[in-house]
């Protein structure tokens, strides 16, 4: 496991992005497979910033190589949120009355695989796992 420890600020998405990056090209992942990754953490990363706490926090960033999945877990110590409990978007509805936001948390629920939360120890913990396909990491010509 490997674990970047940042404050919680907007402009340090380019520090966990390289981090992510940096790690998911050492197990040889192609660059479509990084992309993917890297949209729904941006997306949770982005929330932790904008609403987690009212200053400025800290947040963790834990990636790990799982046999054929990784693990990406985010710890925060700010205000309690579980976003498993979020509603999903109705996308079919009218755009006029659709309310703002949730979308990146659809987003992430998408894409990855596995999408789980705890609140310990006055944390949030969250997990996220993609599981990997055909040749989306591995060996590279």
């Amino acid at each position: 496991m490997e674990t970047l420890k940042i404050e919680a600020k907007l402009e340090n998405w380019v520090s966990v992005s390289s981090f992510l990056r940096c790690f998911l090209e050492k197990i040889h992942c192609n660059d479509e497979f990084i992309n993917k990754f890297l949209l729904p953490c941006e997306e949770i990363f982005v929330n932790i910033c904008c609403y987690a706490y009212k200053n400025c926090g800290i947040i963790s960033v834990n990636v790990s190589l799982l046999g054929r999945k990784i693990k990406i877990v985010f710890e925060d110590d700010g205000k309690q949120f579980d976003p498993t409990k979020f509603e999903n978007r109705n996308l079919n509805s009218k755009i006029e009355r659709k309310k703002i936001g949730g979308l990146g948390i659809f987003l992430a629920k998408e894409i990855m695989d596995g999408f789980d939360y705890i609140r310990e120890h006055n944390k949030n913990i969250l997990v996220m796992v993609k599981e990997l396909e055909g040749d989306d990491c591995g060996s590279r010509s």
